[in-house]
C-alpha cells in the first residue's frame, strides 16, 4: 500500500478516469453508448479475472475433480456487483423510474467503492501480474462512469436519493454477512463486513471486536454517502431556487 508500484497504478487509474470524462465531454456520447461500454469493460474484466482465479482441484473421485472459481473472487463486492446492475439496465429493466433508482445507487457506490479499492489494493500492485492491471483499470473506469452520470445530468441527486441509497447499501451489507457465513470455509470477506480489507488500519480494525467493527463500518459508510451526495443536493436546490421551483 502506497509503494512506488502502487503510485504508478494509481496514475494509470487517474488517466483512465480523465480519459472517460474527456471523451464524454468532447464527443457527447449517449447514455446507451456509455452503459454498453461499461458492460464490455465489465465482461472483459471478469474474463481476465477468471483466467487467474480458476483453480484446478484434484479430488478423490471424478465428481470432486475439476476447475473451480475461488469463492473470494466471486462478484459480490461493492464494485463487482455493478456488473449485475449493468446487465439489468442493458437487457432487462424497461421502466425509466427503475433505471433511475439503479443508476442513482450506482453513482455513490462506484465512487466510494472504486476509490477505496484504488487506495487499498487488495489484489496487490505487482507489475508482472495481468490481474493488477485489470483491477486498477476496472476501478478507474467505474469512477469515470460515475462522474459521467452526474456530468451528463443522467441522474438527479436529492435528499430522497441519499436516504434510499443508504437503506439499499445497508441491506446489501446484511446480504454480504449471510454470504460470508455460507462461505466462511473459504474465508470470504464480501463488502469487507467480516473483517477489514487489510490489517493495520487505524479505525477499521477488530481491536474492539466484530460488532464494534461493523458499527464503525456502517458509520463510515453513512458519512461517505452524505459527503458524496450533499454537494449535488445543495447544487440542485440552488438551481431549483433560481428557476422558482
Amino acid at each position: 500500500m502506497f509503494t512506488m508500484s502502487h503510485f504508478v497504478f494509481l496514475a494509470i487509474s487517474i488517466v483512465v478516469i480523465f480519459l472517460v470524462i474527456f471523451l464524454n465531454h468532447k464527443f457527447k456520447f449517449s447514455y446507451d453508448t456509455n452503459i454498453k461500454a461499461l458492460l464490455v469493460v465489465g465482461i472483459l474484466s471478469e474474463i481476465i479475472k477468471l483466467s487467474d482465479v480458476i483453480v484446478y482441484k484434484i479430488g478423490e473421485t471424478f465428481e470432486t475433480t475439476g476447475g473451480y472459481v475461488e469463492p473470494e473472487s466471486l462478484p459480490f463486492h461493492l464494485c463487482t456487483i455493478q456488473i449485475f446492475f449493468v446487465f439489468a439496465l442493458v437487457f432487462f429493466i424497461k421502466s425509466e423510474k427503475a433505471k433511475q433508482v439503479i443508476l442513482e445507487f450506482m453513482f455513490p457506490t462506484m465512487c466510494i467503492g472504486a476509490a477505496l479499492a484504488l487506495l487499498i489494493p487488495t489484489d496487490g500492485t505487482e507489475f508482472n501480474e495481468l490481474r493488477t492491471y485489470q483491477y486498477f483499470m476496472y476501478h478507474g473506469y467505474l469512477v469515470g462512469f460515475a462522474v459521467y452520470l452526474v456530468m451528463s445530468k443522467t441522474i438527479l441527486i436529492t435528499w430522497k436519493t441519499l436516504f434510499r441509497n443508504t437503506a439499499i447499501l445497508f441491506v446489501f451489507s446484511i446480504i454480504a454477512i449471510y454470504l460470508n457465513g455460507i462461505m466462511q470455509y473459504a474465508h470470504t470477506n464480501f463488502m469487507f463486513v467480516s473483517r477489514p480489507p487489510i490489517d493495520g488500519l487505524p479505525i477499521l480494525n477488530l481491536n474492539q471486536g466484530w460488532h464494534m467493527y461493523y458499527l464503525k463500518l456502517v458509520l463510515i459508510g453513512v458519512i461517505l454517502l452524505f459527503a458524496i451526495h450533499f454537494p449535488f443536493i445543495l447544487h440542485n436546490k440552488k438551481i431549483a431556487k433560481k428557476v422558482g421551483l
